[in-house]
């Protein structure tokens, strides 16, 4: 990854530092926007060593670049629910402001591969997809449950964050007809590292790339599958996540409970 700071998008964003780095398939950037009056704005853009057999993307040329664009896939798709769900009314998720291809900052030129050294194409580096989101004042749920002054209400606080994080849920679930099939929308990876609370306790949902499309039986690509472990119902365990339903999202918000009231990070648990 590059040094701070540095420019994208013909010099628009002024790029500060790492916002959010989960280690997972994103990354958040913190940078300004200089054609609108230096205001703060979020980047999400990809990371590709998020899963174990892509951790030193130990594949063959063809594998390699065919997970490139898969996983490039997830940002265009976070992009459509959001505006999706925005202009439906959902105010307690992040807006979209921009949406461009730039250079990848999370890939290398060259990888030793498994069957030897290779280059990805130059073409395929320099079209990294890149989010544009508006700047959600808070911190994470994880750090902010730890503190005193949060925990001296923490029931009060925890019932807050529900009523909103399930209104969410509620127009998520809400069947939709998607070209003449019903669908369901399921956000499929709530955590406390996926909320943010801000000074006055207003809470916000973020990270949407996990969010899937329930159509008949089965959950859609391409984020079906991702999901946390600890947090994720027994339902969606040995290959069957793509057979869960809205229940799934009510399992984990009480297993976010859980982990708030405890201060036990249900990821680190083995049963």
């Amino acid at each position: 990854m590059r040094d701070f700071p540095f420019s994208l998008h013909g010099g628009r964003y002024h790029v500060e530092r790492v916002f959010a780095d989960s280690g997972g398939m994103g990354v958040l950037f913190q940078a300004r926007d200089r054609r609108l009056a230096d205001n703060l704005v979020l980047l999400k853009t990809t990371r590709y060593d998020g899963g174990r057999h892509a951790r030193h993307f130990r594949y063959t040329p063809t594998e390699a670049i065919k997970h490139v664009i898969q996983t490039r896939k997830i940002i265009d798709w976070e992009k459509k629910v959001l505006i999706r769900f925005r202009e439906a009314g959902v105010n307690n998720i992040p807006g979209v402001n921009d949406y461009f291809f730039g250079p990848s900052q999370t890939l290398a030129s060259s990888y030793d591969g498994k069957s030897g050294p290779f280059d990805l194409p130059a073409k395929l580096i320099a079209a990294e997809p890149y989010l544009v989101m508006e700047y959600v004042q808070g911190e994470p749920l994880e750090d902010r449950m730890r503190k005193p002054d949060f925990r001296a209400k923490l029931e009060l606080r925890l019932l807050q964050m529900a009523r909103e994080v399930l209104t969410i849920f509620a127009r998520l679930h809400a069947p939709t007809d998607l070209g003449g099939h019903q669908g369901k929308f399921i956000y499929q990876d709530l955590k406390p590292a996926n909320i943010l609370v801000s000074h006055d306790d207003y809470f916000t949902l973020i990270d949407f790339g996990a969010v899937t499309l329930k159509l008949g039986n089965r959950t859609t690509e391409p984020t079906a599958g991702c999901i946390t472990t600890g947090y994720a119902a027994p339902e969606a365990s040995d290959g069957r996540e793509s057979l869960i339903d809205e229940r799934f999202d009510i399992y984990t918000l009480g297993a976010t409970f859980w982990h708030a009231v405890t201060l036990r990070d249900l990821s680190l648990i083995h049963i």
